[in-house]
């Protein structure tokens, strides 16, 4: 997961921060597009192509859940299901150890 976050950041000091229980979405900011990079960047560092469950798949709107109320739309996208996804899980899945829904 490190290697993947270098690749993506590149040489960025936020990946000191990085442990298991850091949440991709709330601690990381990624989501939308640029979860949809990441998660090649992932495929590629993990040679898998392992699906993520399309509830913790970040869209544009992911970052609402930490800011519900900032807005006066976000109550018409709040429907937008992610779940929270944390580097541990992400990694598991990735692996194909486990499914998200499992847990």
């Amino acid at each position: 997961m490190l290697e993947a976050l270098r690749r993506f950041w590149g040489n960025d000091s936020r990946i000191e921060d990085v442990n298991a229980d850091t949440q991709i979405v709330t601690d990381l900011g990624i989501y939308g597009d640029d979860f949809s990079e990441f998660y090649e960047i992932l495929s590629e560092t993990y040679g898998t192509d392992f699906l993520v469950p399309a509830e913790c798949v970040p869209s544009e709107f992911g970052w609402m859940r930490t800011l519900k109320g900032w807005l006066p739309f976000v109550e018409t996208k709040k429907a937008i299901p992610v779940a929270s996804l944390s580097v541990a899980e992400l990694d598991a899945i990735m692996c194909g150890r486990e499914s998200h829904a499992n847990k």
